[in-house]
């Protein structure tokens, strides 16, 4: 090949490589976070003290919009002398995840919703009840941070078992 043709090869080349493709894949993240939980309605503070635990999911979508599947387990701390014992939330949820814009994907907004069973460490009690959480957060890098309201059904006491959740951990994107 002559130099002429090796200088219109590269210089093809880099025109077609310059070229924005329409069709584009979709962003797709894992993430795994640590939680603290501290109760926020009046029956879960007479019941418990606080919970940790973990959740994990995977966010897919384009642009400042993601959808969300996760997993969680936390474990409440029962007061002493509580009839139930601690207590054991696994939620599983779909939801969204909303990237607010003008901030380069580092602040969002986040909305879960899904079943969450729920067990008591004194009983044989379990229970499937309605989950749902909302909240906000910041990532920085591989790094993220939360605050969420979680919340679900509860049978006894009648109600709704509402925690504030401290969410941190990595989010790996794809």
């Amino acid at each position: 090949m002559k130099a002429a043709q090796v200088i219109a090869v590269i210089i093809l080349l880099v025109l077609f490589s310059q070229r924005k493709v329409n069709a584009q894949l979709p962003h797709i993240a894992i993430y795994a976070h640590a939680l603290y939980a501290t109760p926020l309605d009046n029956s879960s503070e007479k019941l418990y003290k606080f919970g940790g635990g973990g959740v994990g999911g995977i966010l897919i979508g384009q642009k400042n919009t993601r959808f969300s599947g996760s997993v969680g387990y936390s474990h409440f701390f029962a007061e002493h002398n509580t009839v139930f014992g601690d207590e054991t939330y696994i939620p599983v949820k779909a939801g969204i995840r909303q990237y607010i814009p003008l901030t380069l994907h580092f602040l969002y907004l986040q909305a879960n919703a899904g079943i969450g069973f729920v067990s008591y460490k004194k009983t044989d009690q379990t229970r499937s009840p309605f989950a749902f959480d909302f909240g906000a957060g910041a990532k920085f890098g591989g790094f993220e941070a939360a605050l969420i309201w979680d919340n679900f059904h509860e049978k006894d006491p009648a109600g709704m078992s509402s925690w504030l959740t401290v969410q941190a951990g990595i989010n790996l994107g794809f």
